[in-house]
């Protein structure tokens, strides 16, 4: 143990504190503290199904309900957590531990429960995977193929795919 500190801390459910260790101009170290204020704020101790009737739910029952758009996705570094959040741990047989969902399993069942009802019957289901790295955008359900996010005259974002005919 190296007397490490958390540089992360919910402070409340939408505020995050942002813990920077810097030099004084006489080499003395101190903390310094920045707070940052979201719709919501979550620690290592909450739970994907936590999250997702929360945050996530609302914003489905929204799109039925009121023909809302929305959009979902996880930032963050590599190794902080978003596959788990997103995915859950019960795509990994390697894990002996209880099978908890991601999201997109969790908004799966709502989804589809929408479409079971009569009054969604005519609807159908379009999804879309990408991922952002290195300021480029992937598409993940089609061999990772190199897409571009685009403002529509109308102030709408759409992603593009350049085809190149050689």
């Amino acid at each position: 143990m190296q007397n490490d500190i958390d540089i992360i801390q919910v402070e409340s459910s939408n505020t995050i504190i942002v813990k920077e260790l810097k030099n004084k101009v006489d080499l003395t170290k101190y903390i310094e503290e920045h707070r940052f204020i979201f719709d919501k704020a979550y620690d290592e101790n909450s739970t994907n199904p936590q999250i997702y009737t929360e945050i996530v739910k609302p914003m489905i029952n929204s799109v039925f309900e009121n023909k809302t758009k929305i959009t979902c996705f996880a930032y963050g570094q590599t190794g902080s957590g978003k596959t788990y959040t997103m995915m859950g741990n019960n795509h990994n047989e390697n894990d002996n531990g209880p099978n908890v969902p991601g999201l997109y399993l969790l908004s799966a069942y709502d989804v589809f429960g929408y479409l079971n009802m009569e009054k969604y019957k005519n609807l159908c289901i379009w999804v879309s995977f990408y991922e952002i790295y290195c300021n480029k955008l992937y598409d993940l359900l089609n061999n990772k193929n190199v897409l571009f996010a685009r403002e529509d005259g109308k102030g709408n974002m759409v992603i593009l795919i350049i085809i190149n005919y050689i």
